[in-house]
């Protein structure tokens, strides 16, 4: 029942493939935004308390193979971002311009919020892996209605030969009807590593290999799922650990800048700024976008006019070689 604490000061970067499923009630966040946050590399970084501030600093940072962006080289491409210093948070939107064809306003967008104002970061499988209490992290207060039930002899535990920790833990409750259970690293982590779907709700875990740092076991392979019961909505993410690295927590840079051709809102006063393109980047978003509206043009198609005056000189030409060739006596 201790928040597990270890990952605090890391960074971990990470790849993520996401199986998205959307239904009529909406879209996930992954749904969303397929083109810039399903798949790709990702970096979390996570701080460490702090007495002067009301949250821990977070920032998640998203990267994807640059599908061709006519002004800016950068592969993989930032195409998403959130992250706070603890007084306030930022979070970032790239609108892909490489299928651009200058019919529409496409501006990438970010928004500052005071406070914790982070979307992303609860619904990232590597930080509901890590984290076990959010409360940790963003400063919440636990609801005090909770009622913790000791559940005596409804509940056993034995070790188990996992597939990732040979001296795993699982727990399960007696009840034959309830075939509920979960696999636990053993200690001193205690890392959920499997946990299959309930009937009921939406969450299934499995992690099939683990990665050690500094003398500390982490994620190195698993899946995520959340879905409704019935599969339709929701998505499926598989993530690989690639590196773990301590940070300097005190000048880290939770915030980034802007990127060029960014519009953001300061929710506070509702007030939005415009950060510029260069004149070099928009010369070559405007010779993209014009190159792309040329190419998906639909091409003129021949007019009754055309095929009449075709019909008319084909006529002519037969009457002239009916008229001048040769006869025979």
């Amino acid at each position: 029942m201790v928040p597990r604490t270890y990952f605090y000061g890391k960074e971990f970067r990470y790849k993520i493939e996401t199986e998205s499923r959307t239904g009529d009630g909406g879209a996930t966040f992954y749904s969303g935004h397929l083109d810039t946050g399903a798949n790709g590399v990702r970096t979390l970084a996570i701080g460490k308390p702090s007495p002067h501030r009301s949250y821990i600093p977070v920032r998640l940072m998203h990267y994807q193979e640059n599908p061709g962006e006519p002004h800016i080289d950068d592969d993989p491409l930032l195409t998403y971002f959130e992250g706070t210093n603890g007084r306030i948070s930022h979070s970032f939107d790239r609108k892909l311009l490489y299928n651009f064809e200058g019919r529409k306003r496409v501006t990438s967008f970010g928004n500052e919020s005071v406070g914790y104002g982070l979307s992303a970061f609860p619904l990232d499988p590597l930080v509901f892996l890590l984290v076990d209490d959010l409360c940790a992290i963003i400063g919440c207060e636990p609801p005090d209605d909770i009622e913790f039930v000791a559940m005596g002899d409804k509940l056993q535990t034995e070790w188990f030969e996992h597939e990732a920790d040979p001296k795993a833990i699982r727990m399960s409750t007696t009840d034959p009807d309830d075939p509920f259970y979960a696999v636990y690293t053993s200690g001193p982590e205690y890392l959920l590593l499997e946990q299959p779907r309930p009937p009921d709700g939406p969450l299934q875990i499995d992690i099939s290999e683990l990665m050690i740092f500094d003398g500390l076991r982490y994620p190195k392979k698993a899946t995520y799922q959340a879905l409704t019961p019935d599969g339709t909505f929701g998505y499926i993410c598989s993530i690989e650990m690639l590196d773990i690295r301590e940070i300097d927590v005190h000048n880290f840079e939770w915030i980034p800048p802007w990127p060029a051709g960014t519009e953001w809102m300061r929710e506070r006063d509702r007030k939005r700024t415009h950060v510029p393109y260069s004149d070099a980047q928009l010369a070559s978003i405007q010779q993209h976008a014009l190159a792309n509206a040329r190419a998906d043009a639909p091409q003129p198609k021949p007019s009754w006019f055309f095929y009449l005056n075709l019909g008319l000189i084909s006529l002519i030409i037969a009457m002239a070689v009916y008229r001048f060739w040769p006869r025979s006596n």
